[in-house]
């Protein structure tokens, strides 16, 4: 009777191990995943404004025409990392 109570006690300590360890894991999963998404996301758009300012410069002196349009190619690569990281490529 006190072995029935005894396994059944270990057994549910070790379900709340393994629960508290698959919601750390979880957390820091997520973080990791937005950190990323964050970052493919961004770097596109930042490198569009800093060529289209370059390009401003060297071509009209004045003037925003590259920048504006960079930064929107930038977005549209940014959203297409995102959904390639994501949805398209198979989670491992």
């Amino acid at each position: 009777m006190e072995n029935k109570k005894f396994s059944r006690d270990i057994g549910k300590s070790a379900k709340e191990l393994m629960n508290a360890r698959k919601e750390k894991s979880d957390f820091w999963r997520y973080a990791n995943l937005l950190g990323v998404g964050g970052w493919v996301f961004v770097i596109p758009i930042i490198g569009g404004a800093y060529l289209g300012r370059y390009l401003d410069k060297k071509t009209h002196g004045e003037g925003i025409s590259w920048t504006i349009t960079l930064i929107i190619i930038g977005i549209a690569v940014g959203i297409y990392n995102v959904w390639y990281l994501f949805i398209r490529k198979p989670q491992q």
